[in-house]
């Protein structure tokens, strides 16, 4: 009782901080109320009556890259658990946006509530969910604490740690072991991270390394392929152009990559430029910070007909996805500053050559992977972006090259979304199993299940 007031004290002295953006979140939601009454649990009624007597599985997805990293682990459970429904919650509005398109008559989305032990309350009686699944590194102690209580068996999947959080959470053995103890198990995307989670006391065969669910958001097929001359048309690029991407920049990297990019302009002067901030609601201070370097700088919701610009800046979600597509180069940000990174493979399932910055550490498996294989390649600084940039350019067998060992090295690693829905699945069939069988005693009903046969 002790602890769980303290998380709960603990949560609103964070909310008093996290106010003014939270605030900032309102503005950008779509719907503000829904955001604001969903976060508080509160629903309309006919909410109650429309999950009576469903076996729900919660699946918790901060925002847009862990919303994207669940895609493909959403199809692959519809299509094996048709007993289950699925309840998708994120923090974001963009996350919510995104979430919002795997909506269908099997998966609900809402917002996350708060970790307030009322909210928590008022948010599972509602949802009775029968397993909760947090995505990647999600711990939020009241919800723990509440669902431990109610029996509902909670893991972490497409879990990875870093060396960094890892470190953090030792400092505080006391506060965050319990938690850790309330996890029934963890899927985690790689060895290192499974280590890492073992490394904080929880029961080594409760982690296991499952793999990475977004090596799978390059699964595509024939039909869902993008023809990337017809794009690159549509979007006002000719083939004489060279197209650069700068995927989800952060603050402090647009500033370099604009001088890079005049330096390059001297030598390829039909190089276009389109910078992609992770958040895009940076996009209209970006276009007016931008100006500054004597080039046309547009917005992609403003972009009219016509030639490219020389400087777009894209303000849309969703979009980037396949716009790497129509790329002769790309880079991806979070990496020039000690940020951690963005995830490359998006780019990668294009075949695309990619060029990052030293820090990378939130997807270090993956970049270390991309750059011993020849995938990728690792720059330093801005004059060393500069001149790997040039040398790319100017070779286009080289990026040829580079685009099909990333191709391949993402193909390699598919299937961690089948492994872990699976996993999960019997994990849930057997544990209610195990709970017919203490409350009923049907040893008959489990050997017939289990294809056992008669008893003797």
């Amino acid at each position: 009782m002790l602890r769980s007031f303290l998380y709960n004290l603990a949560f609103m002295g964070f909310g008093i901080f996290y106010l003014p953006i939270f605030l900032t979140k309102l503005r950008q939601a779509e719907d503000p109320g829904a955001l604001w009454r969903e976060r508080r649990g509160i629903f309309p009624k006919a909410w109650a009556e429309k999950f009576s007597g469903k076996k729900v599985v919660w699946v918790h997805a901060v925002s847009v890259g862990e919303v994207m990293a669940v895609e493909k682990f959403i199809h692959e459970w519809l299509a094996s658990a048709p007993e289950y429904e699925l309840l998708l919650t994120t923090v974001t509005p963009t996350g919510q946006k995104i979430a919002k398109r795997f909506a269908s008559e099997r998966v609900h989305v809402c917002y996350f509530p708060f970790d307030l032990t009322p909210v928590v309350k008022r948010f599972l009686d509602l949802f009775k969910p029968v397993c909760l699944l947090l995505v990647e590194t999600e711990i939020w102690p009241n919800l723990l604490t509440e669902a431990k209580r109610r029996n509902i068996p909670v893991g972490v999947i497409n879990a990875r740690l870093s060396e960094r959080s890892f470190k953090r959470y030792k400092i505080f053995p006391w506060l965050f072991k319990p938690l850790w103890e309330k996890l029934d198990f963890v899927l985690a995307q790689s060895e290192e991270d499974a280590v890492r989670f073992r490394g904080l006391g929880i029961a080594g065969e409760s982690v296991r390394d499952m793999g990475n669910m977004k090596f799978d958001q390059a699964e595509w097929s024939a039909e869902s392929a993008v023809d990337g001359a017809e794009l690159r048309q549509a979007w006002g690029y000719t083939s004489e152009d060279l197209v650069w991407i700068a995927g989800s920049t952060h603050p402090g990297e647009e500033e370099m990559l604009m001088v890079v990019f005049k330096t390059l302009r001297e030598r390829f002067p039909k190089l276009k430029l389109i910078l992609a901030p992770r958040h895009i609601e940076r996009s209209g201070g970006l276009l007016k910070q931008l100006e500054k370097y004597g080039f046309s700088v547009v917005s992609s919701v403003n972009r009219k007909e016509g030639p490219g610009p020389a400087v777009l800046v894209l303000d849309q979600l969703g979009v980037l996805k396949n716009l790497y597509g129509i790329a002769d180069l790309v880079f991806m940000g979070g990496s020039l500053i000690p940020h951690g990174g963005q995830n490359p493979i998006e780019p990668a399932r294009f075949s695309k050559a990619i060029l990052h910055g030293a820090h990378v550490f939130n997807f270090h498996k993956i970049y270390h992977q991309f750059d011993h294989d020849g995938g990728a390649l690792r720059i330093s600084a801005p004059d060393e972006l500069s001149s790997a940039a040039a040398e790319l350019l100017a070779n286009e067998g080289k990026r040829h090259e580079m685009g099909q060992k990333a191709f391949q090295i993402v193909n390699r690693l598919r299937g961690a979304s089948k492994r872990q829905a699976g996993w999960i699945l019997t994990f849930l069939r057997g544990r209610h199993l195990k709970e017919r069988i203490t409350s009923n005693g049907q040893h008959e009903e489990l050997l017939s299940s289990l294809g056992g046969g008669q008893t003797k």
